[in-house]
């Protein structure tokens, strides 16, 4: 078989493939298509990355926040924020030694 043979008014290919013309403009679209959806895929793993960092500490109320929210709430009484805001004194200061 010759590498190009005509049949039926059309030119084929060694791989029996009709070359028709026209192919060769697709080649454009379809690379600006795959920038396209590479350039989604690393934009999204950006942002993912960017948005799911680390937590700081600074993100967290403290101890003593905390307290003081149940206590102006309500939810605990002087006796209980004093009793508390002392032992959270106390452990906090055993743990630095």
């Amino acid at each position: 078989m010759l590498a190009a043979s005509h049949r039926h008014g059309m030119e084929w290919t060694m791989m029996e493939w009709p070359d028709s013309g026209w192919s060769w403009w697709w080649t454009l679209p379809m690379m600006v298509f795959m920038l396209a959806v590479v350039g989604t895929i690393l934009g999204a793993v950006i942002t993912a990355s960017r948005s799911s960092g680390p937590i700081s500490r600074d993100d967290h109320p403290s101890p003593d926040d905390i307290l003081n929210t149940r206590f102006a709430r309500g939810e605990i009484d002087s006796a209980e924020y004093r009793e508390r805001v002392g032992e959270v004194h106390r452990t906090s200061a055993g743990r630095r030694m």
